[in-house]
């Protein structure tokens, strides 16, 4: 009975193949970046070619981080022809060695979801001072990530401070919309504990009023401009 089964898939495989079927195939599917100086930006291009007969889609491509952005060259790739995926990856803040992942949805029907891999090991030069347990509000820190934040609201208050852990693509925004109203309040107020987010209310000593907490949650969701 099993070989039955196997049999049966084996030949509805090879069927769906002959019938024609898009495939993606990359030249490669890891790239390590090797050593990379703290606040530099590197990119790569995977590419990849369409082996099947049929049209291949390249449905959405996600990354792991909003430190890491992939941009595809095109979402339809006929049949023999190339294209490629351009992931730039934002070492700002980040610290010895980083692993990254980006996710390629396509109608391939072998292999719909690809997952590649960048690597890099990240020299701290520039926080080689800074403590794991020390608040990045701390005097040495506060020129980067408290005084710049004050006065400003929604996008530009996120682009100044936020962006530098959570990125300023799309996926890393969509990953925090996910977040209850109440819940990203919360968390923005008093941080989580263990974590590197800090508790950025003034009354816990950061910079944010209730009107730049609340602008900022406004924008995250997607409420403002």
């Amino acid at each position: 009975m099993r070989k039955i089964i196997i049999l049966f898939i084996f030949l509805a495989g090879t069927l769906a193949l002959a019938e024609g079927t898009p495939r993606i195939s990359f030249s490669l599917e890891s790239y390590d970046f090797g050593t990379v100086l703290q606040g530099k930006t590197v990119e790569y291009i995977f590419a990849f070619e369409n082996k099947g007969t049929e049209d291949l889609l390249i449905k959405e491509v996600t990354t792991s981080c909003g430190c890491t952005a992939a941009l595809v060259s095109a979402n339809v790739i006929k049949p023999g022809e190339t294209g490629h995926i351009k992931v730039s990856y934002d070492s700002q803040g980040r610290a010895g060695k980083v692993s990254r992942t980006i996710t390629v949805v396509s109608n391939d029907p072998v292999e719909p979801i690809k997952e590649l891999t960048i690597t890099a090991m990240v020299d701290p030069s520039m926080h080689t001072t800074f403590k794991v347990n020390e608040s990045i509000f701390s005097e040495k820190c506060s020129g980067c990530h408290f005084y710049p934040a004050t006065g400003k609201q929604g996008k530009e208050l996120y682009d100044t401070v936020c962006a530098f852990c959570h990125g300023r693509t799309a996926s890393g925004l969509n990953r925090l919309r996910v977040v209850p109203k109440d819940e990203m309040d919360r968390i923005i107020r008093n941080g989580i504990i263990g974590t590197e987010m800090p508790a950025w209310i003034r009354e816990l000593d950061g910079p944010l009023g209730d009107d730049q907490i609340n602008s900022l949650i406004s924008f995250i969701k997607g409420e403002s401009g």
